[in-house]
């Protein structure tokens, strides 16, 4: 099922110390532009690295819709370079809510499956240099997603999306990030542990909150 998605940018980023407030910080936010076929591993794209001693294969791709950084843009009334909060894809045409846990995608000869949404960290905040960025970005739900890689291949700038399977259309995006952090909602936390291709992490945290509910 084809549909309007493009890769808008494709990035990686390597390891390095910054400071910030008269401390020190390792990061690997701080990401670059890669031109003609990038090639995506089962750990992600080649030659980013990040601060994890273990690559998480389910983290392996982060996605940013490029719609948000118009309206960051806005917000601030600053320009804010497409690529800004680190992800590995900038992809134009879509939005967290047109996305669901286990889509299956095709992007260039690569096969990836999203697995959760971004978490939002201190990371951005400090890139951006605005305190509480992190809380906004929750409140207004404009946070990307991730992807394991199902299938390695190449990508690069002006590839297309290509919707394989949606075997999950009930689990949008939107809806379980919003679910992460509502409290004491059993029916919400029974269904997302037992969702298949969500993250280990985002399935171990709905698991605990499901039993807290009992």
């Amino acid at each position: 099922m084809p549909y309007p998605w493009t890769i808008r940018l494709v990035q990686a980023g390597k390891l390095e110390t910054r400071e910030h407030e008269g401390k020190t910080w390792r990061t690997a936010i701080y990401k670059y532009p890669l031109s003609g076929p990038v090639e995506l591993r089962p750990d992600g794209i080649a030659g980013d690295e990040n601060t994890g001693a273990v690559r998480d294969m389910d983290r392996a791709v982060c996605i940013h819709p490029l719609a948000h950084y118009g309206f960051w843009r806005a917000y601030y009334r600053r320009e804010i370079p497409d690529g800004f909060f680190g992800e590995n894809l900038t992809v134009d045409g879509v939005f967290d809510e047109d996305v669901c846990v286990g889509d299956v995608i095709r992007c260039g000869t690569a096969v990836i499956q999203l697995s959760e949404p971004r978490t939002p960290c201190y990371k951005q905040d400090r890139k951006l240099g605005v305190s509480g960025f992190t809380k906004l970005l929750l409140q207004t739900g404009k946070i990307g997603f991730l992807a394991r890689v199902l299938e390695p291949g190449t990508l690069q700038r002006g590839d297309a999306f290509e919707l394989l399977e949606r075997p999950h259309p009930e689990a949008n995006m939107v809806y379980v990030n919003r679910a992460f952090y509502m409290r004491d909602n059993r029916e919400a936390a029974r269904e997302l542990a037992a969702l298949e291709p969500l993250a280990h992490d985002w399935k171990a945290h709905f698991v605990a909150a499901s039993q807290r509910a009992d």
